[in-house]
């Protein structure tokens, strides 16, 4: 299985997201090595209209779009629904370098699974890849 920095919805996420306060979102067409073809979907949540308007205008016309509860709500929970074959995973990140975040993420986790899975001589490492940060 490949790492995936995005965490799944489900219904009771997505409750929970409304419950905070987020009635406008962006949903866009998401791929990743583990996610099936044309199911995978990112949902961005978005405290005003017009930065999900903002958002939704720099996708392509087939790749996303800006959603608004309450009368969007239909679209994501049939996406959500049970056997609709569908994924969504929660997009949280918004800053224009959200590039080099994920990267320093996946870094984190390669080596906390690294630690967690393998042998090696810890300290002999952190020195190798100090170096190589330098």
């Amino acid at each position: 299985m490949l790492y995936n920095p995005f965490e799944q919805v489900t219904k009771n996420s997505f409750r929970e997201l409304v419950e905070s306060g987020y009635f406008d979102f962006v949903l866009q067409r998401f791929e990743w090595p583990d996610v099936k073809e044309k199911t995978g979907f990112l949902l961005t949540p978005y405290d005003d209209k017009e930065s999900a308007d903002q958002h939704a205008h720099q996708l392509g016309a087939k790749e996303g779009r800006a959603l608004q509860l309450p009368q969007d709500a239909d679209k994501i929970e049939s996406l959500l629904a049970t056997g609709s074959g569908y994924r969504i995973f929660l997009n949280r990140i918004k800053e224009e370098n959200w590039d080099k975040r994920m990267l320093k993420l996946y870094e984190k986790n390669i080596v906390n699974y690294l630690r967690t899975k393998t042998r090696f001589n810890w300290k002999q490492i952190e020195k190798i890849y100090k170096h190589i940060d330098e």
